[in-house]
């Protein structure tokens, strides 16, 4: 039932019946690989529904992001050498420490796949836990960049939920809010036209997965969301994140040129490189505006310069 609703829905958001959607399932999948069930996972609902949309309806790319604070070991597996699916998965991994232990930053795909399996494994424990900002940080610097380089036809997002504060530190520990993910998801709006299809993974909150649930399809409906806080906008991530980061980005940048620039700038606050982004966007636009100027002022073949006379037409 899990794996038939997802193919439903990814099949009618491709092919446009659907604008987007979300597959509120269970149980979950991105565990299970192609022998295995594991952590709750018998059917890798995502991984099925990647490969129907490839072999059945010939999408020729596509993005999976998994958001579970769990590393998507059965999804990585399933693509780790195919370069038509670009496999992002952002997780607390803890040098192989915490479950299901796979997932570090150096697994990035084989043979013609390689370069095409991004994994943020977010390190140092609990001290402290990863939140808005972190993720925020790693969708910018690493996340959508590639994403916009890979330019996919559709996305698929394993959305698990046991990242949002209120998991207890043996099923996450992190402090993610609810109106983040609706914020993340708004990104990803941004790619292959608006086609992307969440499935439902992990969570064992109740309260946290309606409220990150609620924050997505707010997103997916394109309501105004919640803003976050002043201060998580001028807040700088923390230092495990930042290391983290520096080595996804050090790591990913042999294969996304996108990646390359943010390897080193990770450790300011969102509010600053906005600004940055913004004064960039302006400085194209006016050397754009300057061009277009430029190009205006060159006379023309056959065209007169200012104050020259006009010839006059032969009498008839």
């Amino acid at each position: 039932m899990a794996v038939g609703c997802v193919i439903e829905l990814a099949a009618r958001v491709a092919s446009r019946e659907l604008k987007n959607g979300f597959a509120v399932v269970r149980p979950p999948g991105h565990h299970a690989e192609e022998s295995t069930a594991m952590g709750f996972c018998f059917f890798n609902s995502i991984a099925i529904t990647a490969k129907y949309l490839r072999d059945k309806l010939n999408i020729g790319k596509i993005l999976i992001v998994d958001l579970d604070v769990h590393h998507g070991n059965g999804t990585q597996q399933a693509f780790y050498a195919d370069p038509s699916i670009l496999y992002v998965s952002l997780h607390r991994y803890d040098e192989g420490n915490f479950f299901p232990g796979s997932g570090a930053p150096n697994e990035v795909g084989s043979g013609p796949g390689e370069g095409y399996n991004i994994n943020i494994a977010w390190t140092g424990g609990l001290d402290p836990p990863m939140g808005d900002v972190e993720y925020l940080t790693a969708f910018r610097t690493v996340i959508m960049p590639a994403a916009n380089e890979f330019d996919p036809e559709i996305v698929l997002v394993s959305a698990g939920f046991d990242a949002v504060e209120g998991h207890d530190p043996p099923l996450g520990g992190y402090k993610v809010t609810a109106k983040c993910f609706g914020h993340l998801t708004k990104q990803l709006l941004k790619l292959a036209d608006g086609r992307v299809v969440l499935a439902l993974e992990g969570g064992h909150d109740l309260t946290a997965i309606c409220d990150a649930s609620e924050a997505c399809i707010n997103a997916l409906l394109g309501n105004e969301l919640e803003p976050l806080p002043e201060d998580i906008v001028h807040q700088i991530p923390n230092m495990n994140a930042i290391a983290s980061l520096k080595k996804t980005t050090e790591i990913q940048s042999k294969y996304w040129k996108s990646v390359e620039p943010y390897s080193v700038p990770v450790d300011c606050a969102l509010a600053e490189s906005q600004k940055q982004e913004r004064e960039e966007t302006e400085t194209v636009s006016a050397m754009a505006s300057l061009s277009v100027d430029v190009e205006q002022c060159v006379p023309q073949e056959g065209s007169r310069a200012a104050g020259e006379p006009m010839e006059e037409e032969p009498a008839l």
